[in-house]
């Protein structure tokens, strides 16, 4: 049986229930029609009542209360049926072009993603970019490996093959999962513009005050497992160039600890241009 063309979008959710009908009305509207959405139900909540009636939406669960977002992904990769995958959180928004400019590019070059705009929801707060004016094009693992943001990138399905994200992570399991990829892709193709509106909430898990000691945690169990042998789905021949990046991640994080700063975002851009 031959997969149905376009893109499969997998969006975990977890308390949701105030923010994943804006989120999915972003897919709905995307301006590239062939797309299917997977949304992964990591509670007790039903959320078929707040999702239009689509065929392309498919709702599913973890069985489990917050089992945490690497295993409600996993779940949609288990489940996709497209060429292509990509992944949206439940509360953030993307841009109508999102899927018609990046899934070509990603069908040629393996994976593709954009200059990722993040926002805050509810605050008086100016919005911003990963990169000031980025070059568009290809580029390597060590030029990704320097923002110590989460990338969304699509991805074709041939490439994420096996790899799976780390379940017993919730913070940086999407690091590992691409750059990973990025490493056995040996780059991806970046889009200038942004398409993807990460929003940042006060209560959410990167502005909360346990976030920075979840990194560190986070981080330390990423250099343990790849310093013990396991790879974490890296090229063999890339390991010590993981490592260096994940050490400096963490590096990153323990100066926004003594900075004392409460914007993560803010700190990180500022301190990636002036390193």
């Amino acid at each position: 049986m031959e997969e149905s063309p376009g893109v499969s979008v997998i969006m975990p959710a977890y308390e949701a229930a105030d923010t994943i009908r804006e989120t999915v009305a972003s897919v709905i509207a995307q301006s590239a029609p062939q797309w299917e959405l997977l949304v992964v139900a990591d509670d007790r909540i039903d959320y078929a009542p707040l999702l239009p009636a689509d065929p392309r939406i498919l709702f599913l669960r973890t069985g489990r209360h917050g089992a945490g977002p690497s295993v409600a992904r996993n779940v949609g990769l288990d489940s996709a049926h497209r060429p292509l995958v990509t992944f949206l959180d439940s509360d953030d928004a993307w841009h109508r072009d999102k899927l018609s400019r990046l899934v070509p590019l990603a069908r040629e070059r393996g994976m593709a993603l954009d200059n990722v705009r993040f926002c805050y929801r509810h605050e008086k707060h100016p919005c911003g970019t990963y990169w000031k004016d980025p070059a568009e094009g290809w580029h390597d693992l060590d030029f990704y490996g320097r923002v110590s943001e989460s990338l969304w990138p699509v991805y074709r399905r041939d490439l994420v093959g096996g790899t799976r994200f780390q379940e017993p992570l919730r913070f940086a399991e999407e690091a590992v999962f691409n750059l990973s990829l990025i490493a056995r892709n040996k780059g991806a193709y970046l889009c200038a513009q942004s398409l993807h509106e990460y929003w940042i909430r006060s209560g959410s898990l990167s502005r909360s005050a346990a976030s920075a000691d979840r990194a560190e945690q986070a981080y330390t169990w990423i250099l343990a497992r790849l310093r013990e042998g396991d790879s974490l789905f890296f090229p063999p021949q890339l390991i010590e160039r993981a490592i260096a990046i994940f050490e400096k991640r963490r590096n990153t994080n323990r100066a926004f600890i003594e900075s004392g700063l409460g914007d993560f975002q803010g700190f990180e851009t500022q301190h990636r241009t002036h390193a």
